[in-house]
């Protein structure tokens, strides 16, 4: 029997689908950890004298051991739900924000420690890994390291520099968050004058500022071990994500070179999963946008008819049964 564990928060469509297309695969078992349930629970324990008694809940039976896990994705570990008003599920009488962070905190810190301590399958991807290649300063590094095109980039928060920045690009620059936040989507902007002008909004915060990629092509590439599959989409809007109802998605083949580059780029962010956002040239030359460690890929599926969810499942299962799983 080969055991995956999927660790995630409620409601995540991306864990059912996949745990649905492991059911149909002979000889597995799948357990699903909610993270945002595990307040007041009442069934996550750690013993120091007796490691293999590492239990946690899982969403629908008993506590599961953790080191009766093969394969383990690493999928949403947070602990908060990503439905307002993003907090955890506890108890409706817990009200002060300084008892529920003290709750999430100790939720998190003995859940992960578990984890690390008591799981010796293959992780999809390891935490350490995962939360290096969020870093978008990192996978930016990574990307030029691996030969890709990467935009000129600057991230700033000194309105001179930003200034010099967009002047020296033809005032042609896009805007980014580092991080992004749970309470509004924010999306990539061009620069315009006006906010080049105010000195204070610049200096508040670093931001992401990069030359602009002319085009409407996309590549949405989902990186599932040593498998890649490419979805090619047109969209005139800057960022295609918000404007799904003017994308045309389409499967399609990455050149060899690209497929090494972007194989190069995970192994230099110790990923064993990945979806990368790339943006094609007038001329067809792919440039580096972002890798996304823990990407979603369900609405390419259903937008493309590009299977996706029935490949990382297999993809979880390979990784399971190789013959020397990665030790934590």
């Amino acid at each position: 029997m080969t055991h995956v564990a999927i660790i995630t928060i409620a409601d995540d469509i991306h864990a059912y689908a996949v745990r649905e297309q492991l059911a149909r695969r002979p000889g597995v078992a799948c357990d699903i950890v909610e993270t945002d349930r595990l307040p007041a629970s009442g069934l996550m324990s750690w013993s120091l004298d007796d490691p293999a008694a590492t239990r946690v809940p899982t969403l629908d039976g008993p506590a599961a051991a953790v080191g009766d896990w093969d394969v383990l994705w690493f999928r949403r570990p947070g602990g908060v739900s990503w439905r307002p008003p993003h907090r955890p599920a506890v108890p409706d009488d817990v009200t002060d924000p300084a008892a529920i962070d003290l709750i999430v905190g100790d939720c998190r810190a003995a859940f992960i420690g578990s984890l690390l301590d008591g799981f010796r399958g293959a992780w999809v991807s390891h935490p350490d890994a995962t939360r290096n290649a969020e870093n978008k300063l990192v996978q930016l590094r990574a990307a030029r390291q691996a030969g890709l095109r990467v935009p000129a980039t600057l991230v700033s928060q000194s309105p001179d520099e930003i200034r010099a920045f967009c002047a020296a690009h033809g005032h042609r620059v896009i805007v980014k968050s580092l991080t992004g936040s749970q309470w509004a989507p924010l999306t990539p902007g061009v620069i315009e004058p006006a906010m080049l002008a105010d000195d204070r909004s610049l200096a508040l915060a670093p931001a992401i500022y990069q030359a602009m990629v002319e085009g409407q092509r996309h590549l949405r590439v989902h990186a599932f071990g040593d498998e890649f599959i490419a979805a090619q989409i047109e969209c005139p809007a800057l960022d295609w994500r918000f404007h799904l109802a003017e994308s045309t998605v389409t499967h399609t083949t990455l050149p060899a070179s690209l497929r090494d580059a972007l194989a190069r780029v995970m192994q230099l962010l110790g990923l064993r999963m990945g979806v990368f956002d790339l943006k094609l040239t007038s001329e067809g030359e792919p440039v580096w946008l972002e890798v996304n460690p823990q990407g979603q890929f369900l609405f390419v599926e259903g937008l493309g008819d590009l299977p996706l969810a029935a490949p990382f499942a297999d993809f979880l299962l390979r990784e399971a049964r190789q013959p020397l799983r990665a030790a934590a």
